[in-house]
């Protein structure tokens, strides 16, 4: 047995991580709702940190004052833009509920149509019901957006995201003050070799989740950006609204932009708005070689995995963990295929 250690020892060490790693990531998912605003803090100190340390180093601005003062000016920027620019999405969203029925309308009449066709073809005793179909689906959309206009539950839990966020804050202004405090008192209860080994890990993920993170940042701008001016272009009166949507929308694998703009074009031709059609259409052909262009250098050369790995880590993640798991699959991966490569010695 020992023999076996000895010859496999770097290859042993790394499913220790994992496993330690496995723990931690099953902890974390029965401990989210009391922990997201301390990762949350985290994640604003990484952001934060370098730019503390040179205000640090170069005018000799202590740790705890630049921390604070960036915090705040982060924070009050992201309240302004959001404030607008959510503003201006529920604005949309009310325009696109009462124009629902419009359209619901219109898919109606090109069914009805449709059917006569069918019927002309195969006789008059083929019949659909349309509105069975229909109905549930407008149900369903109409509920989703009443619920996000009321709040969707947000409303209520103002005071608990409130404090979840001063909670957030908070804990950034000391991640970022205490760094090396904190960094050094973690390091001293765990064991000097799994230290080392966790450092090396922990640098190769965030600079994997980095890439992979800006990377899709990048091209989910430059999708939003083309949609959002494409659909101002053509007249839509949501292009702000439907632009993010189509921007978020297209991170699911397969699916994409094509998911929303593809079938929005098809209504718009049988409903005999072919300018329309054609304009959407061009914005989807826009979108589709941006992200061709840009995804394989921007996103896979960041993270190094190879699409078809990203696409099994979202699924599982997905069909797994639910949304969350469309970013949680791809970290989990990212994090195997960080150890596996990462150059532990065997001293």
């Amino acid at each position: 047995m020992r023999e076996i250690y000895a010859n496999n020892k770097i290859f042993v060490h790394k499913l220790v991580l994992l496993l330690i790693i496995a723990v931690f990531v099953i902890l974390g998912a029965f401990l989210v709702g009391y922990v997201a605003p301390f990762v949350a803090g985290y994640i604003i100190s990484l952001v934060l940190s370098p730019l503390v340390g040179l205000l640090h180093r170069r005018f000799g601005v202590h740790r705890g004052v630049s921390a604070a003062v960036l915090i705040l000016a982060l924070m009050a920027t992201l309240t302004v833009l959001g404030s607008l620019i959510l503003s201006r999405i529920i604005a949309e969203m009310a325009a696109f509920m009462l124009d629902i029925p419009t359209y619901i309308a219109g898919v109606q009449e090109i069914f009805d149509n449709l059917l006569v066709s069918m019927q002309n073809l195969v006789g008059t005793g083929f019949e659909i019901d349309f509105a069975v179909l229909l109905n549930p689906l407008l149900a369903l959309a109409t509920g989703l957006l009443q619920d996000a206009l009321d709040g969707g539950g947000f409303f209520v839990a103002i005071p608990v995201a409130i404090l979840r966020t001063i909670i957030a804050v908070v804990s950034a202004f000391f991640f970022i003050k205490d760094k090396e405090l904190i960094k050094v008192s973690i390091a001293a209860l765990l064991p000097k070799k799994l230290v080392a080994y966790a450092k090396m890990v922990r640098d190769g993920i965030l600079k994997a989740l980095a890439g992979y993170m800006k990377g899709q940042l990048i091209v989910m701008a430059f999708v939003a950006a083309i949609c959002v001016v494409g659909l101002t272009i053509i007249g839509s009166p949501y292009s702000l609204f439907i632009g993010i949507g189509i921007a978020i929308f297209d991170l699911i694998p397969i699916f994409g932009a094509g998911g929303i703009l593809i079938p929005w074009a098809v209504y718009h031709f049988l409903d005999g708005n072919a300018s329309y059609a054609i304009g959407l259409l061009i914005i989807y052909g826009v979108v589709f070689i941006v992200r061709q262009t840009m995804e394989s250098k921007v996103v896979g050369d960041q993270i190094g995995m190879h699409p078809i790995i990203l696409l099994v880590s979202i699924y599982v993640g997905i069909t797994t963990m639910g949304p969350i798991g469309f970013l949680a699959g791809p970290l989990i991966m990212l994090t195997i295929k960080t150890i596996m490569e990462t150059n532990l010695t065997s001293d």
